[in-house]
């Protein structure tokens, strides 16, 4: 880019050569070789500004707003809208009756109303009957609000469903956009049924959750992203191993894919999903499959899977240090380190003790730790149980290409020795 010259050094340049080069001397304010100078000086300084700004405009590490989105459309790149949170598959949100009140819907729904109210639910279509006239279905309408412990996330259930003796799964999208609004497994444990007059009597027995995070989530993105996609957009041909990275990363929830080449044949590709959150939903396989079958070659194939769970089950005593008046929040500060350990672990991962300890040991409060029980083994992540469990000693392991260790709540357990 030229130089850019002021206004100032415009008509100083002007006058000095003015004087050089002609019999014109008068400057003074009233002059008409003082205006016609300025006019030199105030024009020239606008061609000035517009070079500037085309410049800025066509360069990609410069250009910003508007103006970087067309750079971006010369080769193929967007800006990313805002994103809402939802899931709509029907493996991850669902409602289920309490199971501590040990009754079927049938009898909840008969001790509860009485046979006129029973026949006021069916009219307003929330209660279906069997043949004989027994409550057999009740129905949860659609846009029926669920939320976290607290309020402060809401959803909303994008179709009714007919709840009966098992789980009753439906899809569900967030109120809001971005990513504020992702939520981890089991958030989602409250609805506003009582809301409903018809529903108000029973609304405490039934209960929700997700069984799954939901992570897809995010704000539009920034000006030095959409700058990054720029710059690596041309850095690989469509369908090889990077363009399909890079759509498959480019899904929120998604923190890292294990790629493999002709998994189920020729011309096949499985990529395995490791996930911000550490259990991969539905939903979010079914966005990655969807963003990155845009990358796909005539004739290829591409899977989109889950790892293979090994889940943790940790039994750890530990000293307190002699005055600790908070025991229970070392306690719990000390399973929650050891679980986000185990949980950031990558596909194919170790589990090293030496760093087990040092988490540990890390924590306020804490004298010394002692193992006491150490078994892995095949987690269920649909039904939360590990299989085929076997008893360990206290030494490192290390998962395959293919397994991410797993490890919650319900399967730490920290007591003082």
């Amino acid at each position: 880019m030229a130089t850019r010259r002021s206004y100032i050094n415009i008509v100083e340049d002007g006058r000095t050569r003015l004087e050089q080069n002609s019999p014109v001397n008068n400057f003074n304010q009233q002059g008409i070789s003082k205006a016609f100078l300025d006019i030199l000086g105030v024009e020239v300084e606008k061609q000035y500004d517009n070079l500037e700004y085309v410049y800025r405009a066509i360069d990609p590490t410069k250009a910003t707003g508007s103006d970087l989105e067309k750079i971006g459309y010369l080769v193929g790149e967007y800006r990313t809208e805002a994103v809402t949170p939802s899931d709509y598959s029907t493996t991850n949100f669902y409602f289920y009756i309490d199971p501590k009140i040990n009754m079927s819907l049938s009898s909840m729904i008969k001790r509860s109303y009485t046979y006129e109210e029973r026949n006021t639910l069916v009219s307003n279509g929330f209660l279906t009957n069997d043949i004989y006239g027994e409550p057999q279905n009740l129905i949860i309408p659609i846009d029926t609000v669920v939320q976290n412990f607290d309020g402060t996330i809401s959803y909303t259930t994008i179709n009714s469903v007919i709840l009966n003796n098992t789980d009753s799964y439906v899809g569900i999208i967030a109120t809001n956009t971005g990513p504020s609004y992702n939520v981890e497994t089991n958030t989602l444990i409250a609805h506003t049924l009582h809301q409903i007059p018809e529903l108000r009597k029973i609304s405490q027995y039934i209960k929700c959750s997700n069984r799954f995070p939901i992570q897809n989530g995010k704000y539009s993105i920034n000006d030095d992203e959409l700058r990054y996609k720029i710059s690596t957009s041309r850095s690989s041909i469509r369908s090889n191993e990077l363009s399909i990275r890079r759509s498959a990363l480019s899904v929120p929830g998604v923190r890292d894919i294990l790629f493999e080449k002709n998994k189920y044949g020729a011309g096949t590709v499985n990529i395995i999903i490791d996930g911000v959150s550490p259990l991969i939903s539905q939903g979010l396989i079914d966005a990655v499959k969807e963003k990155v079958q845009q990358e796909q070659s005539y004739g290829d194939t591409i899977y989109v899977n889950r790892p293979e769970y090994i889940g943790i089950e940790l039994d750890i005593g530990i000293v307190i240090t002699l005055g600790t008046i908070d025991e229970l929040s070392v306690k719990q500060l000390v399973k929650s380190s050891i679980i986000q350990y185990i949980n950031d672990l990558p596909i194919g991962g170790e589990i090293i003790w030496n760093r087990i300890i040092d988490v540990v040991m890390d924590v306020s409060g804490v004298e010394d730790i002692v193992p006491r029980t150490f078994k892995l083994g095949e987690y269920d992540i649909f039904h939360k149980l590990i299989k085929n469990q076997i008893i360990l000693q206290f030494q490192n392991q290390k998962a395959s290409l293919t397994q991410k260790f797993f490890c919650d709540y319900g399967l730490c357990n920290i007591c003082i020795v």
